[in-house]
């Protein structure tokens, strides 16, 4: 085992365990991959491993960083925000999504940049702190190419994987919804839907931590309903709509003698860019608000305003036969109130057919 590293700086707060091994990595201007074969006493290991630390343990690495950092296993631990088993692992996004607020606030205060454990969820779109967009490209490149946090000089930065520049956060939307993020099925993300998606987000994240939703969402209040409700209704949309998506294939890390078995994780948001998540938690959340008891929440479907305003039946209405099937199974299972009414939204419009 290494002796302990000279420079291990200490995780920020609310920094994801990948970004902080990279940050360390950056100190000796070296990629996390080699840090981590380095203190596993030159085992090849695969980039992707450092990545999955943010949502699988891994006690042999972990054990290895906490003496190699002089940190206590346990604090590695408590930087999930998603468990630590895998479950969760289909939420986690392939590429880095950020707030521009907030890397401009890290360059200016800390001198390097880091990423939140939360931008690596799919349900997250919007910044907590700020409530502005997330971003996800780069706006050097007319291909808005993705970008990674890597080493530069001993300090972490986020830079283009096609350009290769750094990001500049003042090129960034700055917090406005761009023409084809804003527009989604049709349906215009007006500043009350951008607050209902902020609240659902929020939800969301408590529900990865194990917390109980604030509110009901026409849904048993539940972490695991709440959860699967989001990813369900999201499949259901990514179909109606026709949405192209990234699958996301997990690839463990290989053991001696064994075959690499690739894993193909369900489809969540986290398969979007990131302004196409924005949009249908749009959905998802003025749905499921329309579902609660008593709601009297209502969301333009069309951005002309003769057109019917957004129910639960003019959303089933739009879905492909696909979407309706997957719908239907969904529904066949929910409980009251939200289980009863599109069970009765379906049986509604397809009689109509």
């Amino acid at each position: 085992m290494p002796v302990p590293l000279p420079l291990a700086p200490r995780p920020y707060a609310g920094e994801a365990i990948s970004s902080w091994v990279k940050r360390v990595a950056a100190r000796y201007d070296i990629a996390a991959h080699h840090l981590v074969s380095h203190l596993l006493d030159g085992y090849q290991v695969s980039v992707g491993r450092t990545e999955r630390l943010d949502h699988r343990a891994d006690a042999t690495l972990e054990v290895a960083l906490g003496k190699a950092t002089r940190f206590d296993l346990a604090r590695i631990k408590s930087l999930r925000i998603a468990g630590d088993d895998g479950s969760a692992s289909c939420w986690h996004r392939m590429c880095p999504a950020w707030c521009p607020v907030c890397i401009r606030g890290d360059l200016a205060h800390l001198g390097e940049v880091y990423e939140r454990a939360i931008w690596r969820l799919g349900c997250c779109v919007l910044c907590p702190r700020h409530g502005v967009p997330l971003d996800d490209t780069c706006r050097h490149c007319t291909a808005e190419a993705p970008c990674h946090f890597r080493g530069v000089n001993g300090l972490l930065r986020l830079a283009c994987n096609a350009c290769g520049r750094q990001v500049d956060p003042r090129l960034c939307r700055n917090g406005r919804l761009d023409d084809e993020g804003a527009r989604v099925l049709g349906v215009r993300l007006t500043p009350s839907l951008i607050q209902r998606i902020g609240s659902l987000q929020g939800d969301a994240l408590a529900a990865f931590g194990g917390s109980v939703p604030h509110r009901s969402w026409g849904l048993v209040p539940s972490a695991g309903h709440l959860i699967d409700a989001i990813r369900e209704l999201a499949v259901c949309i990514i179909v109606a709509i026709g949405t192209k998506f990234i699958p996301r294939i997990e690839l463990p890390q290989p053991q001696a003698g064994q075959a690499i078995s690739l894993i193909y994780e369900p489809i969540t948001l986290a398969s979007l860019p990131v302004y196409a998540a924005r949009g249908v938690l749009g959905l998802v959340a003025a749905m499921l608000a329309n579902l609660e008891p008593g709601s009297r929440s209502r969301h333009r479907w069309r951005s002309d305003p003769a057109v019917p305003i957004m129910t639960v039946m003019s959303f089933v209405e739009t879905l492909s036969a696909d979407g309706r099937r997957l719908l239907r199974s969904w529904a066949a299972t929910r409980e009251c109130p939200a289980g009863e009414a599109l069970r009765a939204a379906m049986t509604a419009v397809e009689g109509l057919v």
